[in-house]
């Protein structure tokens, strides 16, 4: 029985990818506490409000000036999906070292529900491990806030 001698050519093509960081525009003001946020955020959800879920995150440096502002998910009137893939890729890309989440409750009631705690308990444990700090999670209605960090749930 004969084998044959099989001879492969490898042509390995080699490539780079650069990732070039330049800011055009200076980090914008710092926040110290939710209600300083909520004055930021509550105009992008003027709209929606009442009507349906907007998930949206701030992006902080590392003195938690406002380096970044960007949504991330748009839902219907009791829910939205968040994939912490998109949301963490937007805040490296942003060299961002902490973030705040905000979402609004278009029914207007501002207890979290378990979804709310088990998706900021899963976005706090993925930032440790990027070390990208969730300093809150906000949810907002169209006459109050509650502040995760506030009531002690972060």
């Amino acid at each position: 029985m004969m084998i044959a001698a099989m001879t492969m050519e490898y042509n390995w093509k080699s490539g780079e990818l650069a990732l070039t960081y330049n800011r055009t525009e200076p980090d914008g003001p710092k926040i110290t506490i939710a209600t300083e946020l909520i004055g930021t955020v509550r105009p992008f959800y003027e709209e929606c409000m009442e009507v349906r879920e907007k998930f949206m995150v701030v992006g902080l440096s590392r003195d938690n000036h406002v380096r970044s502002l960007f949504e991330v998910s748009s839902g219907g009137c009791a829910a939205c999906v968040v994939d912490p893939k998109i949301l963490f890729s937007r805040l490296l890309l942003d060299n961002c070292a902490a973030f705040v989440c905000v979402h609004n409750h278009p029914s207007g009631n501002l207890t979290p529900s378990l979804s709310d705690k088990n998706l900021t308990k899963a976005l706090n444990d993925a930032g440790k491990v990027l070390d990208i700090k969730l300093l809150d999670h906000v949810i907002l209605t169209a006459k109050d806030h509650l502040s995760f960090a506030d009531i002690g749930l972060l």
